[in-house]
């Protein structure tokens, strides 16, 4: 599975980016109760300010969004099962269907299965 994360501190938002494969495989990845991948390392993440060295995911009964964080080196996902479902289906639907060129904007205010205190999230094909 190719991705990557970079993470910028001054706006908090993040890019997660991959192959087509990859953003599909982690979006059935994220199908599952709980998992980890390492990612693909960046040496020069400009515009962001660094690369993160893994994904973290969770599923949550309790709770009822999905929440998107940055912790130390970490990207953790975590969430009741219908958000992180949806998370899914948006990733694959990105991956199958977007072209090269596009991305796909991952936060709380435009979606309201992501929770308030998530980073922005972008989501990319690798570069």
């Amino acid at each position: 599975m190719t991705l990557q994360v970079l993470y910028s501190g001054e706006t908090k938002e993040l890019e997660l980016s991959g192959t087509r494969r990859g953003l599909l495989e982690l979006g059935q990845l994220l199908r599952g109760k709980a998992g980890s991948r390492d990612l693909s390392e960046n040496r020069h993440p400009f515009p962001y300010e660094r690369p993160l060295s893994e994904i973290a995911f969770r599923e949550d009964p309790e709770l009822g969004t999905a929440s998107i964080v940055a912790e130390d080196q970490i990207l953790r996902i975590q969430g009741g099962r219908e958000a992180l479902d949806i998370l899914a289906d948006n990733l694959e639907d990105f991956s199958s269907e977007a072209d090269a060129s596009d991305h796909c904007h991952v936060d709380s205010p435009t979606y309201d299965y992501i929770a308030p205190e998530s980073d922005p999230l972008v989501i990319a094909f690798m570069r």
